[in-house]
């Protein structure tokens, strides 16, 4: 399967992208349902009604037998020889978006910038699909309690060292070059990442639906 320009399917919207951080619960997931959502791989046992499934790792998505049970679109990104999804891509029907160095968002839909992280993969990917406002959530970029993941850590095929503060840079550095309209906040408590104004999950939903009810009442009005 050949890399494809990401649709613009949600133009204007509000996206929460859910990474799998260790702040992330059950309880969190459940109370974005019904938002636009993108999960960063392991985020979607969660999540599994969530629109997207993002991961870079062919390794993940191999361990995982390509997610089976999840019922969204799955995304992956292929670009260098390292990052090979094309190879499974059939296989676990994965949509694929060519994949380039950069510690910024890519404003082509024909690619996503790698940012040194998936989490950083699929704010890009929600911005190409047009949201104007992004949600995260499970993006502690810190050790909480000793656990690296709500789930503890990846097993040992999987385990690699954590670069908190290189993804952490590479997030500083999108941030001052953000699209225009384009607003981040960070509902992760206590997260390590603070380039983007922090906010309570409660407070970032109810702006959501704040705007949703603006949107709505002006296109009554105009029609």
């Amino acid at each position: 399967m050949h890399p494809q320009p990401v649709p613009r399917r949600w133009p204007g919207a509000t996206v929460v992208v859910a990474a799998p951080g260790p702040s992330l619960t059950q309880e969190i997931c459940d109370r974005c349902w019904g938002h636009r959502t993108i999960a960063v791989q392991d985020a979607y046992r969660l999540m599994p009604w969530a629109d997207v499934l993002y991961g870079c790792d062919r390794r993940w998505w191999e361990y995982h037998r390509g997610a089976i049970d999840f019922a969204g679109e799955r995304w992956a990104s292929v670009g260098n020889s390292s990052n090979d999804n094309d190879v499974i891509a059939d296989k676990y029907h994965l949509r694929l978006v060519e994949g380039r160095a950069g510690n910024t968002f890519s404003t082509d839909p024909r690619r996503i910038h790698y940012g040194s992280n998936s989490g950083f993969q699929a704010v890009n990917l929600a911005l190409l699909f047009g949201a104007e406002r992004v949600i995260l959530i499970g993006f502690d970029m810190r050790v909480v309690d000793g656990k690296k993941h709500f789930f503890g850590d990846h097993p040992p095929p999987l385990r690699m060292p954590t670069r908190y503060e290189r993804f952490a840079l590479c997030f500083a550095e999108a941030a001052k070059h953000l699209p225009a309209g384009v607003e981040i906040l960070n509902a992760t408590p206590g997260s390590a990442l603070t380039c983007f104004p922090q906010v309570t999950l409660d407070d970032a939903l109810a702006h959501s639906a704040a705007a949703r009810g603006r949107s709505a009442r002006s296109l009554a009005a105009a029609v």
